[in-house]
């Protein structure tokens, strides 16, 4: 499932068992690009928690967790970060993390 996160939100959207954190602003082409990824992986695995927040709205958020480049993916599990990655990520290379970390 994909969600929308905010300011209001996001803390309670990554709670959950294992979530995909999509850092993304609204100008950005690569943000675009993975985003369809994403919806791709959604469809093949429709268990994954997916969070997106737009750093370009919500850029206290972005700050607070050092997000400095996007699109930006965060991997949490429980609500613990366990992995990142700064720019456009393969599904290959999403579900290589998902497989390391999700069932761990």
């Amino acid at each position: 499932m994909i969600q929308t996160a905010d300011k209001s939100n996001f803390n309670d959207l990554i709670q959950g068992d294992f979530v995909v954190a999509d850092f993304y602003g609204t100008t950005c082409v690569p943000c675009k690009l993975f985003s369809r990824i994403l919806e791709d992986l959604e469809a093949e695995i429709p268990f994954l928690n997916i969070v997106k927040l737009n750093t370009t709205e919500n850029p206290e958020i972005a700050e607070k967790l050092g997000i400095r480049a996007v699109p930006t993916v965060h991997f949490y599990k429980d609500g613990a970060l366990v992995a990142s990655h700064v720019g456009v990520m393969q599904a290959e290379d999403v579900k290589s993390v998902l497989a390391e970390h999700m069932y761990a």
